[in-house]
């Protein structure tokens, strides 16, 4: 099999550190697929339904989703790709239990991968999150409290994360704190794509 680790990124790092824009921009580069899992938890929360309100509630309190609930969605979104066909993911994994989900999966399916982790302090993600919210009317980011909750939670769970993946050997860490076309620069230079 060809090594295509750099044509397979997860993204992850906390909410404000550019995931989504990167990971778009990445996809868009490499002419591949993108899956995000928040997006298609909002999407859940936009549709209604029971399922709906439960994410909502637990979104609200600054919780992150099940591990049960963003794995099936890696999963779905990754096992009908032909095996040529490249990804790019952002948001998951975010803990541990996803860790090895994602890490099982990709490994049964012979795809290589590397986890992109975009480091930015947590300071920097607060008044990116502000910014958002005052610029792009988006009531989910223009709570600080709640901010500052879903970054307490996103710390406790990337610490193993990052631990584990380093291990592997598929870690990349990349500065997040620089202007959007540096950050894309650095991850490409990272992942040897010309």
């Amino acid at each position: 099999m060809t090594d295509t680790r750099s044509r397979n990124v997860l993204f992850v790092g906390r909410p404000g550190s550019g995931k989504g824009t990167q990971s778009r921009l990445l996809a868009e580069s490499l002419g591949c697929k993108r899956f995000s899992s928040g997006e298609h938890l909002k999407a859940l929360i936009d549709a209604g339904g029971p399922l709906s309100e439960r994410i909502r509630r637990d979104y609200d309190r600054g919780q992150l989703s099940p591990d049960w609930l963003a794995s099936y969605f890696f999963k779905e979104a990754v096992i009908h790709l032909a095996p040529e066909e490249s990804f790019v993911c952002e948001g998951f994994p975010r803990s541990l239990p996803q860790a090895h989900i994602a890490d099982e999966i990709l490994t049964w399916l012979d795809r290589s991968y590397v986890l992109l982790n975009l480091v930015v302090g947590e300071e920097e993600a607060l008044r990116r999150q502000l910014h958002r919210a005052a610029t792009e009317h988006r009531p989910d980011s223009d709570d600080e409290e709640k901010i500052r909750a879903r970054f307490e939670v996103y710390q406790n769970r990337i610490e193993p994360l990052i631990a584990f993946f380093k291990e592997k050997g598929t870690l990349l860490e990349i500065n997040g704190e620089q202007t959007p076309a540096a950050i894309a620069e650095d991850i490409r230079a990272a992942l040897k794509i010309a």
